[in-house]
């Protein structure tokens, strides 16, 4: 029986060493137990140095690390068919090979290893020259590109990346591939929800989002906004396996909107200024009176109490004015989060209209409120909605340089579309009688820059910003005017639904 065992054995082997590419077996901990002489030649090893040996120690690819092929298969049992990696042999040189990853069973069916089969690509022509020369052609093209190209498999390991890519990223391409891209370039706090997005791509459970910006972390550790534009790659059996995508380093354009936004509020806020310091000047006039009268009661002892209560009460009420005045005036300037809350249109009407006021009628202007007392809510952030109501009736006072009415209307308006879909809205209308709008400039009106007021007095984003806010409250803003006729903005914002 030891005669027979030996035989067949030695017959393994032979065929094994026969064979033209390498072949090695490993066990279930990753250890090489047979090593064939073309895998000696390929990988500059012996087997004697070979046998024995984990498998990431001797084929020494970065794949090993981050996705080991050799582990899928022991677990999942499904052999692994021809994917392609870089290895480097004994002398330090890079190897392509084409490897195929099976797994080894016993009598019963019990997985007790692996074996790999694979092939030295630099030492077939034929076809396999002629990929690896159209692969590094696409390469050329894609170093050439002015944006960052990566794709990812489905475990999330990154197989290609353009120099774009590494320029952005800080990193050497070699320090990339067959990495894990979340784990490198993701921040850490969103890393948990980017993986499970992806996974869920991966598994046809979401879609994949055709265009979205999202944070990166370089290898310095630097926070940067790219764009991105992607598409899922699948296999001839219509499996997904991976996405590819490009996108587009936008920091620096995302941080100069953020400037010049704050410096068209900061324009409105100089406008602000003398209307709220007349404001808070009238109500600090009056306490200062009602001041003076208590002391000279004191002084003469003759303080009535009923007299004096009177005009501590109206102190406390005109102090209270002044106050509110201040905090909306900081709740404008200050740089908030989003705070998506339901709120009371009327009221945050009341709130922009305490702010500009005193610019209304220093223009000689008249305001008519129309405000319909019985409207549902909305569901918005009122500090933005407010800033959206301040610029544009702003904009109404300079209009009417020489007076005129500012109306403010508000309205329940049923099955508006916005976009594609039909919503119940709130709807507000802010109509002044002032010089209008030329009808080729309507259209240019919330495009980021363009202006037809005077160098200084504004730089054309306010309209812009506030087309920004309304549609990202899922809203709709709509302009008509005609030169000398005046100009009406209308808002269509969403009413809160049942839940």
């Amino acid at each position: 029986m030891n005669k027979k065992h030996e035989i067949t054995q030695e017959f393994l082997n032979n065929i094994l060493e026969s064979m033209e590419g390498g072949v090695l077996t490993v066990n279930t901990e990753g250890q090489i137990t047979s090593f064939n002489h073309s895998a000696e030649e390929i990988t500059g090893f012996s087997k004697e140095e070979a046998l024995g040996k984990d498998c990431h120690d001797i084929l020494r690819s970065e794949i090993c690390k981050d996705a080991c092929p050799l582990e899928e298969t022991i677990k999942t049992g499904k052999p692994i068919y021809n994917y392609e990696i870089i290895i480097k042999s004994k002398s330090g040189e890079k190897v392509p090979v084409n490897i195929t990853s099976s797994p080894l069973r016993d009598s019963s069916n019990k997985i007790f290893g692996t074996v790999e089969n694979f092939r030295d690509l630099t030492k077939h022509k034929g076809l396999w020259g002629r990929l690896r020369e159209e692969k590094n052609r696409a390469q050329r093209y894609l170093n050439i590109a002015g944006v960052t190209i990566v794709a990812i498999n489905e475990k999330g390991i990154t197989t290609l990346i353009n120099r774009k890519g590494c320029e952005v990223l800080g990193y050497e391409e070699e320090e990339i591939i067959g990495k894990n891209w979340f784990d490198l370039v993701v921040p850490e706090e969103l890393r948990q929800k980017r993986k499970q997005t992806f996974a869920n791509v991966m598994a046809g459970e979401t879609k994949e989002i055709e265009d979205y910006e999202n944070l990166i972390v370089t290898k310095s550790g630097e926070e940067r906004i790219v764009d991105w534009h992607n598409t899922t790659l699948t296999d001839e059996k219509g499996q997904i396996i991976g996405t590819l995508s490009s996108g587009e380093d936008i920091t620096m354009r995302k941080q100069t909107e953020a400037e010049l936004i704050r410096t068209e509020k900061l324009a409105s806020l100089g406008q602000l200024a003398a209307s709220v310091a007349h404001e808070v000047n009238n109500p600090i006039a009056g306490i200062l009176v009602y001041v003076s009268l208590l002391l000279k009661k004191h002084k003469e002892q003759n303080i009535q109490t009923e007299a004096t209560e009177t005009q501590l009460l109206k102190m406390k009420k005109e102090l209270e004015r002044t106050a509110r005045i201040i905090t909306n005036l900081l709740d404008f300037s200050r740089q908030s989060e989003p705070n998506i809350r339901p709120i009371e249109v009327n009221a945050t009407i009341e709130a922009a209209l305490q702010l500009v006021e005193h610019q209304i009628s220093l223009e000689s202007i008249r305001l008519d409120k129309k405000l319909d007392p019985k409207l549902p809510l909305i569901r918005a952030d009122f500090d933005k909605i407010q800033q959206v109501l301040i610029n544009i009736i702003l904009n109404a006072t300079q209009a009417m340089s020489d007076g005129g009415t500012l109306t403010i209307t508000t309205s329940a308006a049923e099955g508006i579309k916005i976009d594609s879909s039909i919503k119940d809205t709130v709807r507000i209308d802010i109509t002044d009688t002032g010089i209008g709008i030329p009808e080729e400039n309507i259209s240019k009106l919330f495009t980021p820059f363009f202006t037809t007021k005077e160098k200084g007095k504004g730089v054309g984003l306010g309209l812009p910003m506030v087309h920004g806010i309304i549609e990202k409250h899922g809203g709709r803003i709509d302009v008509d005017s005609k030169p000398n006729q005046g100009t009406t903005f209308t808002l269509y914002l969403e009413v809160m639904d049942g839940k």
